[in-house]
């Protein structure tokens, strides 16, 4: 087994994809594939995955009034593949986004000034994380990067203190899912801990982007809408808003 090896972990039942992106001594890092969630293991624990089909990522159908004025998304992913993904998927839904690799510890660093410079109608905020196994769910210090998405979130409402100037969508799998909410979060995940798509994110915030203003976001068509159904949030509105034109 090799860097960029697709593999599943023996010792969890093949249940997920991951790649490996690193090798220390006897130990592989992995990546989950289609999952947003970050793990090791050893390397006599895993086996390498068989591709007998390429994975291809569906995307739900999201239609919306071409008239609409639609929401502007400011995306920060901890995870370089996983924002290249985001990117297209923005573009396929004909969405306009701007995308950030950033490391999760790295995020309160800069989410102001890119709030500032981008004006987003929607922030997404994502990457990796993970719940220490047999630990206590309220505890964020035994989450890997739940602490960090909420002082990205703290900064953000400082910056729009309003829910509805700027809806924001944080967490990855397992992330602690009420102390995101309790910040300023609008969306998030997870609120049973488990694992998220890694296009979940994307697909909540194109919803937001195209429903108009006055209307209320369908929470359960979103959550329909998403590969792992394991996304809470509360009231929301959409950002999408009509246009209207003078002359004769």
């Amino acid at each position: 087994m090799k860097i960029n090896s697709l593999v599943t972990r023996i010792s969890h039942g093949h249940d997920l994809v991951f790649r490996i992106v690193d090798i220390k001594e006897n130990k592989a890092i992995l990546k989950g594939e289609i999952f947003r969630i970050a793990a090791d293991a050893p390397l006599n624990d895993l086996k390498e995955y068989e591709v007998k089909n390429k994975i291809t990522l569906s995307l739900p159908s999201i239609k919306y009034d071409a008239k609409l004025l639609q929401g502007r998304i400011l995306h920060l992913d901890g995870d370089e593949f996983y924002l290249k993904k985001a990117m297209e998927t923005y573009k396929n839904y004909s969405l306009s986004a701007e995308g950030y690799f950033i490391k999760e510890k790295d995020m309160p660093k800069y989410v102001e000034s890119l709030i500032n410079k981008h004006q987003p109608d929607i922030l997404v905020i994502t990457g990796h994380d993970a719940l220490i196994k047999g630990t206590n769910i309220n505890d964020i210090n035994n989450y890997k990067n739940s602490k960090y998405f909420v002082e990205t979130l703290k900064i953000a409402r400082r910056v729009v203190k309003s829910k509805n100037d700027l809806v924001i969508i944080a967490g990855a799998c397992q992330s602690y899912y009420e102390a995101l909410i309790e910040e300023g979060a609008n969306f998030a995940s997870s609120p049973k801990r488990k694992n998220i798509h890694l296009l979940d994110p994307i697909i909540v915030a194109s919803f937001i982007a195209t429903t108009p203003i006055s209307q209320e976001i369908d929470y359960q068509k979103v959550l329909n809408a998403t590969y792992s159904k394991q996304i809470g949030g509360i009231e929301t509105k959409g950002l999408a808003r009509k246009q209207y034109f003078g002359g004769n």
